[in-house]
């Protein structure tokens, strides 16, 4: 995340990769099978990890809603999927505040965009 922008605002600059490709193959020292191993285990996974989020979101428990997004974040951020990861970020930050139900259902719209990226890209 960009902490001289607020959540959900979209930065200056062109729009963050679903996957990039090089973060992921240097997080896994260079092991490109391994990357994309990896990335396709978090694709497998995202319907399941998108059907939680947004079930915290409806039962407004903000705290579990934050909670699942901050693991999520811990498998993308090793992913090299830059948009979900900051988008997750966002989610996580704007649900810890736990005060505003809009933004965080207007984050979790982007979290859903974003997985959709990538899940895209690897079809």
């Amino acid at each position: 995340m960009h902490p001289s922008r607020p959540p959900g605002a979209e930065p200056n600059l062109p729009r963050l990769p679903a996957w990039d490709e090089a973060a992921a193959v240097a997080a896994v020292d260079g092991d490109g099978r391994l990357a994309r191993e990896i990335v396709a285990a978090l694709i497998a996974g995202l319907p399941a990890d998108m059907a939680e989020l947004k079930a915290f979101a409806d039962r407004n428990d903000p705290a579990a809603l934050a909670e699942a997004a901050h693991h999520l974040r811990g498998a993308t951020r090793y992913c090299g999927v830059l948009a979900l990861d900051a988008a997750l970020d966002d989610l996580e930050r704007v649900a810890v505040k736990a005060g505003d139900a809009g933004r965080a259902a207007t984050e979790l719209a982007r979290v859903e965009t974003e997985a959709s990226r990538l899940i895209a890209a690897f079809a």
